[in-house]
């Protein structure tokens, strides 16, 4: 038997290993793959609460534009089409010998196309509709310090602090930050500012907002002091990082309280 055993496991023993690495192999991949499922998943449903909704108190028309075209978004809708049905009908009804009625019924259907214009606050939302569609944008809770991560960002930081303070790390992409922003005016523009994470200085998003693309039908600067603070979500890209003042300044397209 020692010998039967011996000559059965020299014969065997390389497709046991071939078996074995195989099975490591596709455990490796079905952990990552559950893993990628599971993280999207959870950037879904935090990006699912995290749809702009609110007054609109901010929106670069330009930048909107710009990113629309980047985007392949046109400047008007898919069409738009009404179809209107309308019946006519002609009867005749007599008394005949055994009894008769005769009816005449007809319909037409008139069909119309026409394309409608976007306004700049449709786009923004079909701009961010296509941006979390194709998942372009990194969601930032500033109260928490959390980032959530595109998938190709998550892979490019893999092994690294991605949660990590400032928001250097997703340069390059776009953002949208959440949290609560204190305002003031300096000179021709309009400074939103909100504390984020934890450090000495403790560190800062500075979003600058030009005046002209304020609205102020919903948005009154003078409302609030230089202390008060209120919440508003903001999309937009980093333009710069200040590791001495601990600022990370942002380019704003929107901004929603």
């Amino acid at each position: 038997m020692g010998v039967i055993d011996s000559q059965w496991w020299s014969l065997r023993w390389p497709w046991m290993v071939v078996w074995l690495l195989t099975a490591v192999c596709v455990a490796v991949v079905a952990q990552y793959v559950v893993a990628r499922w599971v993280a999207a998943r959870r950037r879904r449903r935090v990006r699912d609460g995290r749809m702009f909704s609110g007054m609109c108190i901010y929106l670069h028309e330009t930048r909107v534009e710009g990113v629309a075209d980047i985007l392949g978004i046109p400047k008007a809708d898919v069409n738009v089409s009404h179809e209107t049905s309308v019946s006519t009908g002609f009867g005749l009804f007599g008394r005949f010998t055994v009894g008769g009625r005769a009816e005449r019924d007809t319909n037409t259907q008139t069909r119309r196309e026409y394309w409608e214009p976007n306004t700049p606050m449709k786009t923004i939302r079909l701009i961010m509709d296509r941006l979390r569609a194709r998942d372009m944008v990194v969601d930032a809770d500033l109260a928490t310090g959390q980032l959530f991560l595109t998938a190709a960002l998550a892979d490019e930081l893999r092994g690294t602090e991605a949660r990590g303070t400032p928001l250097t790390a997703v340069r390059g992409t776009y953002v949208s930050v959440s949290g609560l922003f204190t305002v003031r005016r300096d000179g021709e523009d309009i400074v939103l500012r909100a504390r984020y994470g934890t450090g000495e200085p403790r560190p800062q998003v500075k979003i600058t907002c030009e005046t002209s693309w304020v609205r102020e039908e919903e948005f009154r600067v003078d409302r609030y002091s230089a202390d008060e603070e209120f919440p508003a979500t903001c999309l937009g890209r980093v333009r710069a990082w200040n590791a001495t003042t601990g600022e990370l300044t942002l380019d704003p397209i929107s901004v929603f309280q």
